[in-house]
């Protein structure tokens, strides 16, 4: 075998094994780190704030920028349709599972998360509505902003959301509170 042919070979079994090791191993890798993000991206105190700030909007009325607002938040999974009354500043969510099927406990927690980000980035918004198939939940602005005082679009800075909002959510006293206040009992 002359130099050239075992170039040739050298080259295709050095090929063979690069594209081995990006097909067995860079490419699960990348794809778990993708499906780790998902995951994050259903609970609050992981929930990464930067994939919702595109849709900061001083209006409720653009509806497609509400509806990727909340295909961004936790309960995104969950197929759901979407009426605006714009008129009263007021989204209704209507979710095709039953909020039981989910768990109040939870399903509330992270509805709250949810409520306090639409408010912080759609200045206009007043109230949603979060219908599932055995019950309406109902957060209003006013509610939420007694849990989180001042202007709600003030808490959009990453530390600050950090801090302010997603450490609470360890704190299972205010999250009581907190769902308490803006769901009731």
């Amino acid at each position: 075998m002359n130099w050239r042919n075992k170039a040739i070979l050298l080259l295709l079994l050095i090929g063979g094994f690069l594209y081995a090791v990006i097909q067995g191993i860079v490419i699960p890798a990348n794809e778990e780190k993708a499906e780790q993000y998902q995951r994050e991206q259903q609970e609050p105190w992981t929930h990464d704030l930067k994939s919702v700030l595109p849709y900061k909007n001083p209006y409720m009325g653009n509806a497609g920028n509400l509806i990727n607002l909340f295909a961004h938040l936790p309960l995104n999974e969950l197929e759901r349709t979407y009426e605006l009354e714009s008129d009263r500043f007021t989204v209704n969510l209507h979710y095709k599972e039953a909020a039981g099927e989910i768990g109040m406990k939870e399903l509330k927690r992270k509805l709250l998360y949810n409520s306090l980000a639409a408010f912080a980035l759609i200045d206009n918004l007043q109230v949603v509505h979060y219908h599932f198939t055995d019950t309406t939940l109902t957060a209003r602005r006013a509610d939420v902003e007694r849990i989180f005082p001042g202007p709600l679009a003030e808490l959009l800075k990453e530390e600050r959301w950090q801090e302010d909002v997603q450490k609470k959510w360890a704190d299972e006293e205010f999250l009581e509170k907190s769902v308490e206040t803006v769901f009731g009992g």
